[in-house]
């Protein structure tokens, strides 16, 4: 068994790097027994106004889990995860590993992350010994879009929002309360390339871990990407009226998650692409699909999600422009 990411307990707070990317300290996991692992309560995020732990988290973990219990010739090519209650973030998560089935080219793993005796998240996760692919190679091109510099954050916006006397006392004591938080992960907005229609729900961002990975394990970089991944992947449903926050559901919660990985070539703490795209929204469910890029234009990673979304009145579409 390999560790890619050190367990045990957290070091101390005066001995922190102040560099370190804090979502590496938050996808620790302690082995308690023979492929059970433990996530501390201590490093358990849940956003503000989130009903419990968030998503990608329980996500990321899981995926260490099941790393933790494949030999190293073996790389994770994908993953099928359902969500089954909100994780409460003042209890510890336990992650029971069943070791599916091993073969000579493909490894399967199930992984169950419970609370108080019951599920709260279950995924299938499978490993690939890497083989040649003797010139069989598609891959969907990059879009044509701004690259990150200059873009505005989410902070930067939310700081912007926070300020700006137009939204109520509560809405912008909200956005100071979540500016006071450390983030883990770093998002951009890129604005709508011209030859895309306005009221196509689709959306892009550049994103990567805030502060520095430490090591050259492939590994931490695949599991700090699936936390990423789970990173508004249902917002883009509204882009045809007129974003989320002008359209704020009553109750907007994750029910699934499926990642491909396809490639190890590339550092979570660089600056990669995500396209978001609504493939169907109806009977208050929202299906998404996301692909990532590197910089340089290999495509990485694909994703799917579907999620919930009720609203307690009904949405108003944007009007096209002729």
């Amino acid at each position: 068994m390999r560790l890619p990411i050190a367990g045990g307990a957290a070091p101390a707070a005066d001995s922190l790097d102040p560099e370190e990317a804090i979502l590496q300290r938050s996808i620790q996991l302690e082995e308690i027994d023979s492929d059970v692992f433990l996530a501390s309560q201590d490093d358990l995020f849940r956003p503000l106004g989130a009903r419990g732990v968030f998503g990608g988290q329980t996500i990321c973990q899981s995926l260490h889990a099941a790393i933790l219990s494949v030999p190293g010739s073996f790389a994770v090519h994908s993953f099928h995860g359902y969500f089954l209650l909100a994780g409460d973030a003042e209890r510890n998560i336990v992650f029971h590993v069943q070791r599916v089935r091993d073969g000579a080219s493909f490894v399967t793993r199930s992984v169950e992350a419970k609370q108080r005796g019951k599920i709260i998240f279950m995924a299938t996760v499978q490993f690939h010994k890497p083989e040649p692919s003797r010139g069989l190679e598609v891959a969907a091109d990059m879009p044509a879009v701004p690259g990150p510099d200059g873009l505005k954050s989410d902070r930067e916006i939310l700081q912007d929002m926070a300020n700006n006397p137009n939204f109520s006392y509560r809405m912008r004591e909200f956005y100071r309360q979540t500016l006071a938080r450390p983030a883990r992960a770093e998002r951009r907005a890129v604005p709508r390339p011209v030859d895309i229609d306005p009221l196509e729900p689709v959306e892009f961002y550049w994103t990567r871990v805030s502060g520095r990975l430490s090591g050259d394990h492939s590994e931490i970089h695949l599991i700090c990407l699936a936390y990423m991944s789970d990173m508004g992947m249902l917002s883009c449903a509204y882009a045809p009226f007129g974003g989320i926050r002008e359209q704020h559901p009553s109750m907007l919660v994750s029910l699934d998650h499926s990642m491909w990985f396809h490639s190890t070539d590339f550092r979570a703490d660089d600056w990669l692409l995500f396209q978001i795209r609504c493939v169907r929204a109806a009977g208050a469910r929202i299906l998404a699909v996301c692909r990532v890029w590197t910089q340089a234009g290999q495509l990485i990673f694909s994703c799917a999600q579907e999620g919930l979304a009720r609203h307690s009145e009904p949405l108003r579409r944007l009007e096209a422009k002729l």
